[in-house]
């Protein structure tokens, strides 16, 4: 019977003890245990799951978002650099466009002064060719006439009276040859030649003034004749010049088929 009594004891202490737990601290503790407690705890459990769920979907939503919006600045910034650059080259073009249309207009510039330079030449060409024509006339026959006296003087014995006519024939001749030049147009580019010429004209007039004054002395003795020579030499010396130059411009404008003519030995 004491078996029966100890077995029921033991039986009734551990109905008792399924709700008691040892804590850490050797209390016991009831654990209160309700299974209807916990059931009615469930949905509260599902809803935090899902709670959970929807803040998972959320943030992989933003990160999908973040992820599209990189994308957009992506494609942005890629569509931007590609206009850039095309805007970019359609400027250089624009600029060596302008470049060259101004290199063009500098050579048609340049082209039309060049036709212009080309166009006065021809004019000048034909000034002179007018000019030529007039001078030569004059010229072949004032050296003409001076060949003429020259041959007349050296032919025949010639007295004093004969040789102060020869001079005086001689400075008319210079005197008409130089009126006769002041007539013609002379072209500006044969300025210093008409500037050497008249000067020529002019030496040879007092040559022959002193070799008549040298003639017409009773006491020939007396007269200096380095007058003489010095003059002759300036004489000459402004004809060579003259005609030099009036060679010089001919050429210059290709008119060297005239010079035959006109370059006289003297």
């Amino acid at each position: 019977m004491q078996d029966h009594l100890r077995n029921k004891i033991n039986e009734d202490l551990n109905s008792d003890n399924m709700n008691i737990e040892i804590q850490g601290n050797g209390k016991l503790h009831v654990a209160n245990y309700d299974i209807k407690k916990s059931s009615e705890s469930m949905p509260e459990v599902i809803d935090q799951y899902h709670k959970i769920l929807e803040k998972r979907k959320q943030k992989q939503s933003a990160s999908g978002n973040s992820g599209a919006t990189i994308i957009c600045i992506l494609i942005f910034l890629f569509v931007f650099l590609n206009v850039y650059m095309v805007e970019s080259e359609k400027y250089t073009l624009n600029i060596l466009k302008i470049q060259q249309d101004q290199i063009a207009k500098e050579k048609l510039s340049e082209l039309d002064k060049i036709k212009l330079q080309a166009a006065e030449k021809n004019k000048e060409s034909a000034d002179l060719i007018i000019f030529n024509d007039k001078y030569l006339l004059i010229r072949i026959d004032y050296y003409d006439k001076i060949k003429a006296i020259s041959v007349k003087a050296e032919s025949k014995s010639n007295s004093l009276a004969d040789i102060i006519k020869t001079t005086e024939d001689r400075i008319k001749l210079s005197e008409d040859y130089k009126s006769k030049l002041n007539t013609i147009a002379i072209p500006p580019q044969l300025a210093n030649f008409y500037k050497y010429e008249t000067e020529f004209v002019d030496s040879d007039i007092s040559l022959w003034r002193i070799v008549n004054a040298y003639y017409s002395l009773n006491d020939l003795s007396k007269f200096d004749t380095n007058k003489v020579y010095e003059e002759s030499d300036k004489s000459h010396g402004l004809f060579l010049k003259a005609q030099e130059e009036l060679k010089n411009i001919y050429n210059e404008y290709e008119l060297s088929y005239f010079l035959k003519d006109i370059i006289i030995n003297y």
